[in-house]
């Protein structure tokens, strides 16, 4: 039968003592596996980082690139119907004479003669509307 040492009193076991370097050198070998591994997925990520960025650019210019081929159809619509409605070499087109430009309403309302002469409208100008108006024909 073996003696009980109390905890206290009980020496290491030699092949402990001859064991703790080793487990140290263990415990650091694990250690350094554990880092290895983290660099590892830190690089992975790091490799994953650029097509991450090109994904997300991609997504914003989407919208951007959208819009410019609409603008260069619309801008080819465009150049079309222009190139329909300019002359063609010997074609001959007339022009009209402009329009008068509007006659400014007036401020003050038409004495009551001049308003039954323009049937009642207030918005005619003093320009002549018929031959028998105008006081130069004869």
């Amino acid at each position: 039968m073996q003696a009980k040492w109390p905890v206290e009193q009980d020496p290491l076991p030699r092949w402990l003592e001859e064991l703790e370097p080793h487990a140290s050198d263990v415990r650091r070998d694990l250690e350094r596996e554990q880092t290895n591994a983290q660099l590892q997925e830190l690089e992975a990520l790091l490799e994953e980082l650029p097509g991450i960025f090109e994904r997300k650019f991609e997504q914003r210019l989407q919208p951007v690139l959208d819009q410019q081929q609409l603008l260069i159809a619309e801008n080819e619509r465009l150049r079309a119907q222009v190139e329909r409605l300019m002359p063609q070499p010997g074609e001959v087109r007339l022009r009209f004479p402009e329009r008068r430009p509007p006659i400014p309403r007036r401020a003050l309302p038409l004495p009551p003669l001049l308003r039954v002469i323009r049937g009642g409208r207030c918005d005619v100008g003093l320009l002549p509307t018929a031959e028998w108006e105008d006081p130069t024909h004869k």
